[in-house]
């Protein structure tokens, strides 16, 4: 079969229709703004916060025939296809398909790789980089006949329904372990099955790291180091470690062990403050920056997955969001603010049943994850075949 390549202006046309919050109607219509639209797959989500609220400035009208094109340029993949009438941000701009032509082919032929980076050569403006829109519709696509191109679609919307399956699934994952620990052991704030309580410094060997500086020049050995960048809420994000210059000394007081909790010591943002995760062991002779706090546990009282569970959870963190202290904009909280923090310490046989039910599901999590990024490059491989631009 031979497909054509041509203008995208020959699939769709612009229908920049103004409405204002003064036209009749306009009160009633919902409004969508570039925030609403989910990168990638398209959905129009108005959970997400608005930046414009009650919509006083200009925006287009669109419906259910449309196909919403994202021109920011951090948003070149937000395309979306509405089922309903409504309004929208200027930087949203409606496109009407025309005859021969299916809506959600053309959504998907402006969601993909290529056109993105065809658009980001000629994006336009500093501040807020644009789309080109002439340029846009200047590119060349291809155009096979509309049963070939509902067959294109019916393919790519089935391996995205099986993306959302995955993403919906590792979701649950997610809220597992939060909600195992609050059934094993109840809500910490208000310790409905009597625990006993200590001090996180009674239970753990809690300190501080190192700071980064150019002194470090001259220490003889190079190793490497984690950031706050490096670990998020029970978590750990591995893939750019910097390393540091350090003394023979520093690496024995500082060098990490598998089972160590990483406190991020200092954030921009107060609700990070606090936020835990468990050294897994798996970089040598690694440690850690002055930014981030390590307390080491007692492993006859408290075990790592479950203090990390403890202090992840909404109550079990109110100690130490109550400790941050706000410098140039920096809020942080100190070793002796740690120290001090109140934990609960179940039976010890408890715990360690809590932690191996987590390991399966982080177990489980890791799989999952390996296997969402082979379908998403699978999607993406198939994506770019079906709709490639080579003429034939």
């Amino acid at each position: 079969m031979t497909t054509v390549l041509v203008p995208l202006a020959e699939l769709c046309q612009m229908d920049r229709r103004h409405v204002r919050s003064g036209d009749e109607g306009a009160s009633n219509l919902p409004f969508v703004g570039v925030e609403h639209v989910v990168a990638g797959n398209g959905v129009i989500d108005f959970d997400s916060d608005s930046r414009v609220g009650s919509q006083k400035s200009a925006a287009f009208r669109f419906d259910a025939r449309h196909v919403l094109y994202g021109k920011l340029r951090p948003y070149l993949n937000k395309v979306a296809t509405p089922d309903f009438a409504g309004k929208c941000s200027t930087e949203l701009i409606p496109l009407l398909p025309r005859e021969g032509v299916d809506r959600d082919y053309l959504a998907h032929l402006l969601r993909r790789r290529e056109t993105v980076d065809f658009v980001m050569a000629a994006v336009t403006g500093s501040r807020m980089p644009r789309a080109d829109m002439k340029v846009l519709l200047s590119m060349r696509v291809p155009l096979p006949p509309l049963d070939e191109q509902r067959r294109i679609v019916a393919t790519l919307n089935r391996a995205a329904k099986i993306e959302r399956l995955r993403a919906r699934a590792a979701e649950r994952l997610r809220e597992f372990v939060p909600a195992l620990f609050v059934r094993m052991f109840g809500d910490p704030a208000g310790n409905p099955m009597g625990w006993a309580e200590a001090c996180l410094g009674d239970v753990c060997d809690v300190q501080g790291g190192l700071q980064v500086t150019k002194k470090r020049a001259a220490n003889p050995l190079e190793v490497p180091y984690l950031r706050v960048a490096n670990v998020l809420r029970d978590e750990l994000v591995l893939e750019e470690i910097k390393c540091m210059r350090v003394t023979d000394r520093e690496l024995a007081r500082v060098r990490l062990h598998e089972g160590d909790l990483l406190l991020v010591e200092g954030h921009g943002n107060a609700s990070q403050i606090g936020r835990v995760a468990v050294w897994n062991g798996s970089i040598a002779n690694c440690v850690h920056q002055n930014h981030l706090i390590r307390a080491r546990p007692n492993f006859g009282s408290i075990v790592p997955s479950f203090a990390c569970a403890f202090l992840n959870s909404t109550s079990g963190r109110q100690h130490l969001l109550r400790e941050a202290k706000t410098t140039s904009g920096l809020n942080t909280i100190t070793t002796t603010g740690v120290k001090s923090c109140p934990i609960l310490v179940p039976p010890i046989e408890l715990q360690q049943r809590f932690a191996q039910t987590t390991d399966a599901v982080q177990e489980l999590t890791t799989r999952t994850e390996v296997a969402a990024m082979a379908c998403a490059k699978l999607s993406g491989s198939v994506t770019e075949r079906l709709l490639a631009s080579d003429e034939t």
